[in-house]
């Protein structure tokens, strides 16, 4: 499927696997369908105007039943008199799916104005849904919107040989287009939304969206639109001594990788072994700093003149600051949650190359990751001028711990229970009581809720409850801990033959572990006839059969 269905691509006949395949059964912020013309598009229209534009495809039920909405006189009267009630212009087209027509609706984002519904209320579209702004976050996104994005300004010059013609191709393959020469740049650049198109199509008004995703030096057509990287020695905010400074220019996708790099070359890489393999953990998950760098270059304010994307590395975090304040609605505290972009076009463009997914999911994806490597979370600070994330790299856990952890991504988890797992597997077993001990404000259910998702098994009863990995966990991690306290035993068996007996203590001492794990080991000992149990709790020792 394209990544920005127009309705130039959509062929008017389709069969119903071919309508779906190319739309998608989920409604979205640029996706809406409707049964027929109903009066609610008066919301479906501005919402997305106020968005990133989209499609409203009419004759489809909410059941995702194809029921057939043909373009009638009727049909195009309704569409046109509800645009024109909100202030939009819009295009409509017939389409055929198998032997039903529907009309596919295309709303355009409207920019450097404010689009209400007719009754003054302004929407955005929040992935199906259309919601309306508030407050605070009304006035700034007011100001904002009604204002002009730099990118959208126009090229004062135009070469081609300045593209970078091979990136270009990339694109347009990636949007399933076919390539071109430099002749026909122009029309490419329009066919990737970062052109306006003219007649005749080789007066195109280049913009300098392109400028920034192709140019192969953009600071030819926007002053200082480059990264400044700097290595920090130390872990105090006042600036330490610099250990290397770089830049990096070019278009977006090499920048990227040239800010990755040297971010690279200065954080830690740890060997660990898994298995028969051995692999290389980074010091910061490669999806969170990917994410940061993309964020800080696809969402900066490049209207501001002599500002650049700042990368500095400090022995405890790395910190990637963007020109230009948080575009409005979003905040500090709903970033999580909350989108829009500066730079819808360039936005597009990243989307095509598969660098973003979903709008907005970027930030949530960086909590995430942190999140399942039991790292802090990401800290974003703002001000007017810039937006600043900070990645610490305070690990609550062990790299060998964080690396077990990572083969359990997919389980959905949160951070208790990713600790609550690490001591489980470290220790043997857990009880309601270590798990107090371990997360503050525990919630009662934790235990329980972590045996229904098959991550813990529970053994014993009432308070002598004990909680160890799931089988099926054993199975994922490929059952490390198991063959753990297999060598364990093995080594206590070794220091009975050699000692005749051992208590629970002196078993911990020598394992260099909980008393707990020990005795638990001794006792899975006499229960398989290789050792036996003498005295009483407290003096209880263990004695090689």
């Amino acid at each position: 499927m394209s990544s920005r269905v127009r309705l130039s691509d959509i062929a008017t006949q389709l069969t119903a696997d071919a309508f779906w395949r190319l739309f998608g059964d989920r409604e979205h912020e640029s996706l809406d369908f409707k049964r027929g013309v109903p009066r609610d598009i008066l919301s479906t229209i501005p919402a997305m105007a106020m968005t990133d534009g989209g499609l409203i495809v009419h004759g489809v039920q909410d059941d995702r039943t194809i029921v057939g909405c043909e373009l009638s006189q009727n049909t195009a009267d309704e569409i046109t008199r509800f645009a024109n009630e909100c202030g939009v212009e819009v295009q409509f087209a017939e389409i055929a799916v198998d032997d039903l027509k529907l009309t596919v609706t295309a709303v355009p984002e409207i920019r450097g104005r404010i689009v209400t519904t007719p009754d003054g209320r302004l929407l955005r579209r929040i992935g199906g849904d259309s919601l309306p702004l508030r407050g605070n976050a009304m006035a700034r996104f007011v100001l904002e919107r009604s204002g002009r994005s730099a990118e959208d300004e126009t090229l004062s010059h135009f070469r081609a040989e300045d593209f970078d013609i091979g990136l270009v191709n990339d694109a347009l393959a990636a949007d399933e287009r076919p390539p071109v020469e430099a002749d026909g740049l122009r029309r490419a650049l329009v066919d990737l939304g970062v052109a306006l198109p003219s007649s005749p199509p080789m007066d195109a008004r280049v913009l300098k969206a392109a400028a920034v995703l192709f140019a192969k030096d953009p600071t030819g057509f926007i002053p200082r639109a480059a990264v400044q990287l700097v290595r920090r020695v130390g872990i105090d905010p006042a600036p330490g001594p610099v250990a290397e400074r770089s830049e990096c220019v070019g278009p977006l996708l090499r920048v990227l990788e040239c800010c990755l790099e040297f971010i690279r070359k200065h954080t830690a890489h740890y060997e660990i072994v898994r298995g028969a393999y051995r692999e290389t953990l980074p010091e910061y998950p490669d999806a969170v700093l990917r994410e940061a760098v993309v964020n800080a270059l696809a969402h900066r304010d490049y209207g501001l003149a002599g500002a650049t994307v700042d990368i500095t590395i400090w022995d405890d975090r790395v910190e990637v600051s963007s020109p230009g304040a948080l575009p409005a609605p979003v905040t500090v505290e709903n970033i999580r949650d909350e989108h829009s972009s500066r730079n819808p076009r360039i936005m597009r463009v990243l989307k095509t190359f598969g660098l973003v997914e979903e709008y907005g999911d970027g930030v949530d994806r960086m909590f995430r990751e942190m999140e399942a490597r039991l790292l802090e979370p990401p800290h974003f600070a703002a001000t007017p001028a810039s937006v600043t994330v900070a990645l610490r790299n305070r690990f609550l856990i062990s790299v060998e711990d964080q690396a077990w952890l990572s083969v359990l991504s997919p389980w959905p988890m949160d951070a208790a229970e990713r600790l609550v797992l690490v001591t489980a597997r470290r220790e043997g077993f857990v009880t309601p009581r270590r798990v107090r001990t371990l997360v503050e404000d525990a919630p009662v259910e934790i235990l329980a809720s972590m045996v229904a998702k098959d991550l813990l098994k529970a053994t014993g009863r009432a308070g002598g409850s004990r909680y160890l990995l799931s089988d099926n966990v054993l199975r994922q991690v490929g059952s490390d801990a198991a063959r753990s306290d297999a060598a364990r035993r093995e080594t206590l068996l070794a220091a009975l033959r050699d000692a005749g007996s051992l208590s629970s203590v002196e078993g911990a001492e020598l394992l260099g572990t909980p008393m707990p794990v020990a005795r638990q080991l001794l006792n899975e000992l006499v229960q398989a006839g290789l050792a036996r149990a003498e005295g009483k709790t407290r003096g209880r020792r263990y004695v090689l059969v």
